[in-house]
């Protein structure tokens, strides 16, 4: 039984779109889990003091780990590993691997260790709006959440080589078991334990993350040793390409933190909002761009490897243009249904009608930056292919500077009672809301993922050359006119189905929502195939042959001799 699950669990997977399409059902299924997650949070707990525990004690944890092991640790091991592996050295590979697992074992343990016995001192620094039994429980509930990144560091190590070999299954079931069990905590152990009962349904989660992926690659060959051989060579030039990326943190990491620390000073509510808001607006981008990038690392490290610097070209080209394909319309159609949408996922009664439309503008700022969220980590990889660190993370630094600014500038200008306040206000359906200070937030952080790209892009063409940027730019003039007339359906068919519904219950927004994306999509689909988007044509083919291949060709060989 127990090989079975690892025989179907260490299935290869051949191509990229194909890694894509895998990583992509399964971070739909994630997210749709997240969504029900985050509904099920606010029914419990409303959008108060304790949701506002819960995402402020999640900050330390999340902040050690994105700092130093997420898309810091893979994009160093990746390419090292990827080496040896293909050079059929899997004795020399998998010791990397188990020395790479051990001091990131002991590191992140002691670090870990230390934060607990630290954590009164530095959550006032993390929410220093929060006082009394309300700082108290943050800086309990982060000490229970810091066992977390010890199971997620054991994770990025396991999953760094089952990525490196194209086994991306495992790594894409993952989360959707972490977000199962968090869902479980809420129904089953939040009425009698409260946020704690959801916090201990967290470190449940991440553990049996780990466990999957383990399983995983012992199926591969990797049997655990106690090795620390810090002076291979290999191990060194990890370390080397690791720790400038740690100055290389993603700027939506650090925009995170920020939303805390001033969310903090607001009114109640105001720090779980914004994560909210940043949970719903992570969804296209975590299933239609991340997985293309996730699956596309392999192949442009392997090609840079072998000196096929065609094939590394081809490859960026492809994914660039996919992303482009899939979160044009959806930043679009995003934007038209931005109220809709949080009224379907956490439009609960606990949620004010203030809060509501506070939250449905913050979703439509970050909607505009969709495209270069998604084109940003692919740019990244690029370079971490090339064994390139210091470009993404000058970039990054860079991008935090401007994300700072920008969001403090924009928090100043919105607390003032200018003209250009109201009209502000009136753009995007907020009058009558007192205080809109928050929507600096998503606005800084928008304007540091375009100036991130912007940077990358350039860099990235003066460091390789040309990469087939005139043609993505051509390709991408139909994707964006059709995802204009896919808006404007949108909005057209949202108006004309408001009086034949009852848009004040859950199902009447759902049948609106519904009907008016698929109005949109088949707009975009028909758009796209007048102005002669091979995008569009690629995509349906590629449905086609998946259809021809679910189905099946028909077997006559036994009908001569019946």
């Amino acid at each position: 039984m127990v090989a079975a699950i690892q025989n179907f669990l260490n299935g290869k997977t051949k191509t990229i779109t194909a890694a894509a399409i895998l990583i992509s059902v399964s971070s739909l299924a994630s997210r749709f889990l997240g969504v029900v997650r985050d509904r099920l949070l606010v029914s419990e707990f409303g959008v108060g003091d304790k949701l506002d525990i819960y995402y402020a004690s999640f900050q330390i944890p999340n902040f050690i780990f994105n700092l130093l092991i997420l898309g810091t640790l893979s994009v160093a091991f990746i390419p090292v590993f990827a080496e040896y592996w293909t050079k059929d050295d899997t004795k020399e590979a998998w010791e990397i691997t188990n020395t790479i697992l051990n001091v990131t074992m002991i590191l992140m343990g002691a670090i870990c260790a230390f934060l607990f016995i630290f954590a009164p001192l530095l959550a006032p620094w993390i929410a220093p709006g929060f006082e009394g039994e309300k700082l108290a429980e943050t800086i309990q509930l982060t000490r229970l959440l810091l066992l977390s990144p010890i199971f997620f560091s054991i994770n990025a190590v396991v999953g760094s080589v089952l990525n490196a070999t194209k086994r991306f299954l495992s790594v894409a079931i993952g989360p959707v078991i972490y977000n199962a069990c968090i869902i479980l905590g809420i129904l089953f152990a939040a009425p009698k334990w409260g946020i704690w009962g959801v916090g201990s349904a967290v470190v449940v989660g991440a553990f049996l993350y780990c466990v999957l992926q383990v399983v995983s690659c012992y199926a591969l060959g990797f049997r655990y040793q106690m090795i620390t051989n810090t002076k291979h060579p290999a191990v060194r030039m990890i370390a080397k390409l690791f720790f400038p990326r740690i100055w290389g943190m993603d700027v939506s990491q650090i925009s995170l933190l920020i939303g805390t620390v001033i969310g903090s000073t607001l009114v109640a509510g105001s720090v779980a909002i914004f994560n909210l808001a940043v949970n719903i607006q992570s969804v296209p981008v975590g299933v239609l761009a991340i997985p293309f990038v996730i699956a596309v690392f392999p192949n442009l490290t392997e090609a840079v490897a072998t000196k096929q610097l065609h094939h590394y070209v081809a490859a960026f080209s492809y994914t660039v243009r996919q992303i482009l394909f899939f979160l044009l319309p959806m930043s679009v159609l995003t934007i038209v249904l931005r109220a809709h949408i949080i009224r379907l996922i956490i439009g609960t009664r606990q949620l004010s009608w203030d809060d509501t439309r506070l939250a449905a503008a913050a979703l439509g700022i970050f909607a505009i930056g969709f495209v270069a969220q998604g084109v940003t980590p692919l740019l990244s990889r690029a370079f971490y292919a090339l064994k390139d660190t210091r470009r993404p993370v000058f970039a990054s630094l860079m991008s935090i500077v401007v994300n700072v600014a920008a969001t403090t500038s924009v928090l100043w200008a919105l607390g003032s009672n200018s003209a250009n306040v109201e009209v502000f206000k009136q753009v995007l359906r907020l009058d009558g809301v007192h205080d809109i200070r928050a929507l600096a937030l998503p606005i800084g952080f928008t304007i540091a993922a375009f100036f991130n790209m912007i940077v990358l892009v350039v860099w990235l063409r003066l460091q390789f050359g040309d990469l087939e940027y005139a043609l993505i730019l051509r390709r991408s003039v139909p994707i964006t006119i059709a995802s204009l007339a896919a808006g404007l359906v949108t909005y057209g068919t949202l108006d004309l189905m408001t009086p034949l519904l009852n848009t004040h219950t859950f199902t009447g927004i759902l049948g609106q929502v519904v009907v008016s994306t698929v109005m949109g999509l088949v707009t975009y689909a028909l758009a796209s195939l007048l102005l002669r988007s091979k995008e569009m044509w690629q995509f349906l083919r590629s449905l086609e042959r998946k259809m021809i291949k679910m189905v099946g060709p028909v077997d006559l060989s036994g009908v001569e001799e019946l």
